[in-house]
């Protein structure tokens, strides 16, 4: 294969976390896709308006369109959507989702993920935690137990949280330098 060939189908492997789906005949998934901070390209079908988004990880091209402008809006949208962390959700099912993985949660274990995704990035107390997991009370070690049982359920997901010694926790992106990672 020539190199000319080979710069050709770079673009293959730059983009290929990348989901193509028609708009607006796919509508539904590019909203949950949306959801789950995962690059999409929208082919809008001929006559169609394409939907108004200001998101990182959506693009649109109207069709008809050229093999090599598909390309480069598949290749920019995965360069852009690199820079951008995607949102950490919880749903009422207890299913966490992060970066296009996801894990089902026990009830105990979501309201403790629903309280620190909401708070990302920041310390919830010991005593608001308790409050929002357990209303009827708990104790300091029963949070304790549930936390480190979370923090090792949310490894695969590159979550970590965190204990603010005396204060509570927080959840956040793990380290990608972090032997864990």
């Amino acid at each position: 294969m020539g190199s000319n060939a080979s710069a050709d189908l770079a673009w293959l492997t730059e983009s290929r976390n990348v989901a193509v789906l028609h708009w607006p005949r796919e509508a539904e998934e590019a909203e949950r896709l949306e959801r789950q901070g995962i690059p999409h390209l929208l082919l809008v079908e001929e006559g169609a308006s394409p939907p108004l988004s200001s998101s990182c990880v959506e693009d649109w091209v109207a069709l008809p369109a050229t093999d090599r402008e598909i390309q480069i809006r598949l290749v920019n949208l995965a360069r852009r959507s690199a820079n951008h962390s995607p949102p950490i959700t919880v749903d009422e099912l207890g299913q966490l989702s992060y970066g296009g993985t996801s894990l089902f949660l026990s009830p105990i274990d979501q309201r403790l993920a629903q309280a620190l995704v909401e708070n990302f990035g920041t310390v919830v107390t010991e005593r608001e935690l308790i409050e929002r997991v357990w209303p009827d009370g708990a104790t300091n070690q029963a949070l304790r137990v549930h936390v480190s049982r979370l923090r090792q359920r949310l490894l695969p997901l590159r979550l970590t949280i965190t204990c603010v010694r005396s204060t509570g926790y927080v959840m956040a992106e793990r380290d990608p330098l972090d032997p864990l990672a």
